[in-house]
C-alpha cells in the first residue's frame, strides 16, 4: 500500500505524479481500496465499493496514459461518490430503506463526464436518507447508519 503522505496528497498532486508516470493509477485505486476496505466499515463510509469497476478504469487509465493517452488531470485519479448518484449495475439506495435493492440501468450525467475524463471510481459514499430532505438532523436516518467522523469517531 502507498505511504498516508501519499495518499493525503492534492487532486492536482496525484494527476501530476499520474501524467509523469510517477504514480501508478492502479496502485493508487488498489490503495484507496485496501484503506476503504479498512476504514471505510469502521466509519460506515460509504454504502458499497465498486473493486471491480474500480480496477478495470485504473488498468484502462494506466494502458492509456503508458501509450501516451492523456484525458486530464483526473485520468486515473480515484474518487468517490454520493449514494445518490446513478452508477449503472451498482446499488442506487437514496440512503433509505425502500431503496435498498434498487439497480438503476444507467448512469448519472455527471458519471458519464467522469468516465470520459477517465477518473476511476471507488464506491459510493453512505448519506442520511434522501440527502436529508425531509429535515433529519440525525446521521442514523440512514440505510447505513450514521458515518463517523475519521478525525473523532465520537462524533
Amino acid at each position: 500500500m502507498l505511504s498516508e503522505e501519499t495518499l493525503f496528497l492534492s487532486l492536482r498532486e496525484l494527476g501530476d505524479r499520474i501524467r509523469a508516470r510517477q504514480l501508478s493509477p492502479v496502485e493508487l485505486t488498489e490503495s484507496y481500496l485496501a484503506r476503504s476496505s479498512e476504514l471505510g466499515l469502521k466509519l460506515n463510509a460509504y454504502a458499497c465499493l465498486t473493486r471491480e469497476l474500480a480496477l478495470r478504469q485504473a488498468n484502462t487509465a494506466e494502458k492509456e496514459i503508458a501509450a501516451g493517452h492523456y484525458r486530464g488531470p483526473l485520468h486515473g485519479v480515484p474518487y468517490a461518490v454520493k449514494d445518490l448518484v446513478a452508477v449503472e449495475g451498482y446499488p442506487t439506495t437514496w440512503g433509505a430503506r425502500p431503496y435498498a435493492t434498487q439497480r438503476l440501468d444507467f448512469n448519472a450525467a455527471v458519471i458519464e463526464r467522469l468516465n470520459r475524463a477517465g477518473a476511476v471510481l471507488i464506491g459510493k459514499a453512505a448519506m442520511i436518507e434522501l440527502a436529508g430532505g425531509l429535515g433529519y438532523s440525525t446521521g442514523a436516518a440512514s440505510l447505513t447508519g450514521g458515518c463517523k467522523n475519521p478525525w473523532n469517531t465520537d462524533y
